[in-house]
């Protein structure tokens, strides 16, 4: 006979309540910082994120990282539309956006002399 636990019942309670959820990932993948101010260089690399909506009210966790010793990149949202900032950060962390709307990120060196690098990037919904 199964009998369930305070833990078990409770994790049920909050699935059903919709008030438990897992993140959701929105977008991820590996892209070049940007170096030139275009999402696609000379070469063929791709420089910026794909598009992708984001809803209003919605949190949503971005992370990124790029290799290299002494790198430091920073995101930035931008409207698919008009290519304007939506929202900008240094560090990982969350976003809520006050509209939806169709974004992408691109990331920006900030350490002199470097650029080029690999960046691994992640949006995920927050928990």
């Amino acid at each position: 006979m199964y009998i369930p636990t305070a833990q078990s019942v409770l994790t049920a309670g909050l699935a059903l309540t919709g008030t438990y959820h897992k993140p959701t990932e929105i977008t991820s993948g590996k892209i070049l910082d940007y170096a030139v101010e275009s999402c696609i260089d000379a070469s063929g690399a791709r420089r910026c994120t794909a598009p992708f909506l984001v809803a209003k009210s919605t949190c949503y966790e971005i992370a990124w990282s790029t290799a290299g010793a002494l790198t430091h990149t920073t995101a930035e949202v931008r409207d698919a539309g008009s290519g304007e900032i939506v929202y900008y950060r240094d560090t990982d962390g969350r976003w809520t956006p006050g509209k939806g709307e169709l974004v992408y990120m691109d990331f920006k060196p900030k350490v002199p002399a470097t650029g080029n690098s690999t960046v691994e990037y992640r949006v995920t919904t927050c928990e």
